[in-house]
């Protein structure tokens, strides 16, 4: 395990916001990132909070890849900084006081005291790295304030761009935002993907009901890392995900909707993060059932995450663990049963040299013989 220090050169015992945080970062922010910065500010406040990736990924919705692309965001525009350890691994988030910056020039260092308030919590190892979160490139990161609007103007008025925004609003039924807008040149500048490909994203997200560009972006973010370059490279990975996505629901018996975005992003994470095979995902659903009676994601990643400790690679694997962990338990009980068995010895030997009321005398020797002769005698 690692530590991550969370830490400022404020801590007022309450959860402040900043006016210079609103009127010069927050209106340029993507609204995820805003979330994940107003989370760390309220987590600098709560002494012993159990802090992780993980945990602040599950209790904002998100992929532990999206905290990690916020992180870097604020990090970029000079909010926070990352620490690492000599291994690579994040050891500290220190967040800078936002009224000693000077949004032109960057953190006025004069207002950040070497004295810090500190908090110390837990995170997972190699958070960049096993945890699915890898650490982000900076052309990963749609920042929408990069993008001039001579760049957009410019960049739509090439006609094939303009029909994908046809086709796109005609989607929608509405016109492109700036920010939409933003997204699609962010798709086509940053992430290299040809227009086909953004229209076959485009038209993919909405025909599974998914209209925001948030999670749009997401996807594109992924199949960047995936190496999706092509129409082709996605029908593919999305006819595998289909397969894998509707092998989890029925394995959890699940019919009649569609797996939400929280439970998309565990079966993200156990098929690429943990690197699971399809088989052991669904023999964690199916123990999950039996434990709890209902498809609990967060506990079958429980199972999972337990699974990913002990290196487990086959069902193979994990009769074996069911062995060690049954032989372990029938060892635990015969060693109670052995425990209870001298105990109730040891009672009854105790209780059998302890002598009665009614033994509690002397006893009298009587020569029966001799009695019987004085009576006859007599």
């Amino acid at each position: 395990m690692a530590d991550i220090m969370l830490h400022t050169s404020t801590n007022t015992g309450f959860t402040c916001v900043s006016n210079t945080f609103i009127e010069d970062f927050m209106k340029d922010a993507n609204g995820e990132y805003v979330k994940v910065y107003l989370y760390l500010l309220r987590c600098l406040n709560n002494d012993g909070f159990d802090f992780s990736i993980e945990q602040l990924a599950d209790c904002l919705d998100h992929t532990e890849k999206d905290v990690m692309r916020a992180f870097t965001y604020w990090e970029k525009v000079g909010l926070l900084r990352l620490e690492y350890s000599p291994d690579n691994e994040l050891s500290g988030i220190y967040l800078v006081d936002v009224n000693g910056y000077d949004k032109a020039g960057g953190p006025v260092i004069s207002n950040i005291t070497s004295h810090l308030n500190s908090v110390h919590y837990t995170a997972a190892s190699s958070v960049a790295t096993s945890a699915g979160a890898p650490a982000v490139k900076p052309n990963m990161v749609n920042t929408d304030q990069d993008y001039t609007s001579d760049q957009i103007t410019s960049f739509f008025s090439d006609s094939e761009v303009n029909d994908l925004k046809f086709s796109t609003e005609s989607y929608l039924g509405r016109p492109l935002s700036r920010t939409e807008a933003n997204k699609i040149y962010f798709w086509h500048t940053d992430l290299h993907m040809p227009m086909d490909l953004i229209e076959y994203l485009i038209g993919t997200c909405i025909d599974n009901g998914h209209k925001s560009f948030h999670y749009m972006n997401t996807v594109a973010i992924n199949w960047a890392e995936e190496g999706i370059t092509c129409v082709e490279d996605a029908v593919k990975a999305s006819s595998t995900r289909n397969n894998t996505v509707y092998s989890i629901m029925r394995a959890f018996g699940i019919s009649g909707r569609d797996l939400v975005e929280s439970e998309l992003d565990y079966v993200e994470k156990w098929t690429k993060a943990l690197g699971f095979d399809l088989d052991i995902i669904c023999e964690a659903c199916k123990r999950t059932i039996l434990q709890t009676n209902k498809p609990s994601f967060k506990y079958a990643d429980s199972i999972l995450e337990s699974w990913n400790k002990d290196n487990v690679k086959s069902l193979e694997d994990i009769a074996a663990l069911d062995q060690k962990h049954t032989a372990a338990t029938v060892a635990k009980i015969s060693s109670a049963n052995r425990m209870r068995t001298a105990a109730a010895n040891t009672a009854t030997a105790s209780r059998t040299k302890t002598s009665s009321k009614f033994h509690n005398f002397s006893q009298r020797d009587y020569d029966f013989n001799e009695l019987e002769k004085r009576i006859l005698g007599n």
